[in-house]
């Protein structure tokens, strides 16, 4: 994989433009309990990035993968000391003009890895994405906002092929610096999860918001799908707004490498189908989590 910020001019312009796919890697440095340090996202992403070159290059040998710089950015990180976040309309623009330079040269695809759930974070990079879409023909996607779903949902066919049961798969149980995120860096960056991870005490999640629920109950009468993501509103401002509220949520010390390695591997399965859908030119939206409700990302954070 050919590294950007290396290449000089002549080497940029001999690239095909139509065989050239970028990666990239984008999340928020956020803090992450008492175990695992606050690059954690990109950190996961990075190793995503990896597996998703490896990939590719094994499937469409002739084209050419190239790495942008990480973007150690995001929307919604967690409000506690130690976080830093910035607004989605912000890492929208950064992504769109980002994109948007590629498009001009004439390239087509930017593929990102990322690791945030943050509902405002995702709904900002599908906006950009569907942005660059629209005045360029540019493919630009973010997985996640569609593994973040199957997730929190536990989609059947997602769970069967992590071997992870609900609670232990990064759903609103484990959403946060938990049983998923710490086997993901006991992969990624063993050496950066503190030794007595498993010692850190369990987090469980507080009774959902009763307004929002209230909401989501009326709301799927109408829309289920809408419902649901209600549902997870719920629950993530009932942990986030908790006076008792710890800066993880899930069980730590029933990581494994296992299921690490598991949950990467059925991520970049979802990747890889969406990735050739975009390289058969094919238009390739999502709608990740509380994308009806994308006027959210227009909030203050």
């Amino acid at each position: 994989m050919l590294e950007y910020v290396q290449l000089n001019l002549r080497e940029v312009e001999k690239l095909d433009r139509d065989k050239t796919i970028f990666l990239m890697a984008v999340s928020p440095v956020e803090v992450h309990g008492p175990h695992l340090p606050l690059g954690t996202d990109v950190f996961v992403a990075e190793e995503l990035q990896r597996r998703y070159g490896e990939a590719l290059h094994r499937e469409y040998p002739d084209y050419t993968l190239v790495k942008l710089p990480p973007l150690f950015l995001g929307s919604d990180a967690l409000p506690v000391k130690g976080s830093l976040s910035i607004p989605a309309p912000l890492l929208r623009g950064v992504l769109i003009s980002l994109a948007g330079g590629l498009a001009k040269q004439g390239f087509r695809y930017l593929f990102l890895s990322d690791n945030h759930g943050g509902p405002r974070h995702q709904q900002a990079t599908e906006s950009a994405a569907r942005k660059v879409w629209k005045n360029y023909g540019f493919q630009m996607i973010n997985p996640f906002g569609l593994v973040f779903r199957l997730m929190v949902q536990h989609e059947e066919k997602f769970l069967e092929e992590t071997g992870l049961a609900p609670g232990f798969c990064g759903d609103d149980a484990d959403s946060h610096a938990g049983c998923n995120e710490t086997s993901l860096m006991l992969v990624t960056r063993p050496e950066c999860v503190s030794e007595d991870y498993r010692d850190v005490s369990p987090s469980l999640p507080p009774g959902p918001n009763r307004l929002v629920m209230a909401l989501s109950r009326l709301l799927s009468v109408f829309s289920p799908k809408l419902g649901k993501d209600l549902n997870h509103l719920a629950n993530l401002l009932a942990w986030v707004n908790d006076a008792q509220m710890l800066p993880y949520m899930g069980i730590p010390g029933e990581a494994s490498k296992e299921a690490g390695e598991a949950m990467l591997q059925a991520r970049l399965n979802v990747a890889m189908r969406l990735f050739r859908s975009a390289l058969k030119g094919e238009k390739v939206h999502i709608s990740p989590m509380l994308w009806a409700l994308r006027f959210l990302q227009h909030l203050p954070e």
